[in-house]
């Protein structure tokens, strides 16, 4: 009898192991990282697609929906644009960007919105956490080595299927940016918007110092990591239409977005880029 008791004893305390240890692995299942060579990083919040386990979906009563408010949709295409994106920009300048991407599907949590609203229910906070762990230990790291770095929260919206808008909180979010080398690298030609355009992208606002679209100014993350705040990292949020990220169009999305980050990087970044390789 003592025996038996002791038997179901161990086996108790190895399923109590076994189930610590796979909670505490379960976050990292949601939340895709590269530890990054550059000044640069890639988020995604709102592409993923894995339901999460045991966690009930939002309901957001008492919210108020759209913009900043309440929304379960994905961002379709974001989760692969945003890995295409770090592959182009790998490929072109020879080292890898950081990134964290959301591979847990919105209904659950919203990794763009601060804690009190993300998520409802206590199971999916592990998740929201790993994300902001994530990007948090990569703008310090950033800011550690390079002291300045380029965040590009990548986004997807239904209003204009053929433009980018830019969120800055109008140049809030950017104003170690604008301190070190003036507004023109904001919003002038040779400004990430700016360059983009010249790419052929049809962006908003354009005029480039024209006020940032409502719904669109740039939510938590780049208010939160913005160079506002203590990070010293310049953040801006890229909703991208339909056109950018449908399957057959990312990989030209993404080779363009890398080709103006690598002259961005060049005049803002102190970074010197490889030769093309000629075809």
């Amino acid at each position: 009898m003592r025996f038996h008791f002791v038997r179901q004893l161990l086996f108790l305390v190895l399923v109590n192991s076994l189930a610590t240890v796979a909670r505490s692995e379960e976050p990292a299942r949601f939340v895709q990282t590269q530890k990054g060579e550059l000044p640069i990083i890639l988020s995604a919040p709102h592409g993923g697609k894995l339901d999460v386990p045991n966690v009930d979906v939002r309901k957001g009563e008492g919210l108020p929906t759209g913009g900043s408010g309440f929304v379960v949709n994905r961002d379709t295409g974001t989760e692969e644009l945003t890995q295409q994106v770090a592959t182009a920009i790998e490929n072109r300048f020879g080292k890898r960007p950081y990134f964290v991407i959301a591979r847990s599907h919105r209904k659950y949590l919203d990794p763009n919105r601060p804690p009190e609203i993300a998520y409802e229910d206590a199971d999916a906070k592990p998740v929201y956490e790993a994300y902001h762990a994530a990007l948090r230990d990569s703008c310090r790291e950033v800011q550690q080595k390079f002291h300045k770095g380029l965040l590009l929260d990548i986004h997807g919206q239904g209003v204009a299927k053929d433009s980018v808008f830019r969120g800055s909180q109008n140049g809030k979010t950017v104003t170690l940016l604008r301190e070190r080398f003036g507004e023109a690298a904001h919003v002038g030609e040779k400004s990430l918007f700016g360059r983009l355009k010249s790419h052929g992208w049809k962006v908003h606002p354009d005029p480039f110092d024209g006020t940032e679209q409502a719904n669109f100014r740039g939510g938590y993350i780049v208010q939160t990591y913005g160079s506002h705040r203590g990070f010293g990292i310049d953040a801006m949020q890229l909703e991208f239409g339909a056109d950018y990220r449908e399957k057959m169009a990312r990989e030209k999305t993404a080779l363009t977005l890398a080709n103006a980050v690598g002259e961005y990087a060049m005049s803002y970044l102190d970074i010197t880029l490889p030769a093309k390789s000629q075809p």
